[in-house]
């Protein structure tokens, strides 16, 4: 199914997959993190996971994309008011950093990662229940 996308992946383990297609529009990659469960005998659970690299670099401070499996390594949209909070400090910092000319303003981004995300998802979704 994934080579039928043009969907791009790497092999971490047997139940792990690392997932990544260029966006014909933007020419942004998009990248997901596939992982396999069993639930029981009958019943599997496939986890799609976003990573979203512009994100990491700007938490790390760091010029390269951290890749760890670890919850600061994965980017997952999050609705809770208390991870709101959490944000508001780095994002008052960054923000002052820009305005003073102290952080390195980076070119915005074309389209939106959670939209490709989701999109590469229901594309796969789709693709397997055919």
């Amino acid at each position: 199914a994934m080579k039928q996308l043009d969907y791009e992946w790497k092999v971490v383990n047997p139940y792990h997959l690392r997932v990544r297609r260029k966006n014909p529009v933007t020419g942004n990659y998009v990248k997901m993190s596939l992982q396999l469960y069993q639930v029981d005998n009958r019943s599997y659970l496939l986890d799609f996971k976003s990573i979203d690299d512009d994100v990491l670099e700007q938490r790390s401070g760091s010029s390269t994309p951290q890749r760890s499996s670890s919850v600061a390594g994965l980017h997952r949209p999050r609705l809770s008011i208390d991870s709101a909070a959490a944000e508001l400090p780095l994002l008052s910092s960054s923000l002052s950093g820009s305005l003073t000319g102290s952080a390195p303003l980076a070119a915005p981004r074309q389209g939106s990662h959670t939209m490709d995300f989701f999109e590469m998802c229901a594309c796969l979704i789709t693709t397997l229940a055919r």
